[in-house]
């Protein structure tokens, strides 16, 4: 369920402002940093669904 809620809240509430290491003094790899991949990586998740179990195909 945390996993689930932490990625709806990528998707509909992170902004450009809360990614933190977004300038080279903070992050030496900031350019890397790509809201819009993360966004789309979480919608694909909670598309697939989640499962509960590791072995056993379990959508939370």
């Amino acid at each position: 369920v945390a996993l689930k809620d932490t990625l709806t809240q990528i998707v509909d509430e992170i902004e450009w402002s809360d990614v933190q290491g977004t300038d080279a003094k903070s992050c030496g790899n900031y350019k890397d940093h790509s809201l819009f991949s993360a966004k789309e990586w979480a919608k694909s998740v909670l598309d697939q669904g989640i499962s509960s179990d590791a072995f056993v195909r379990r959508v939370v």
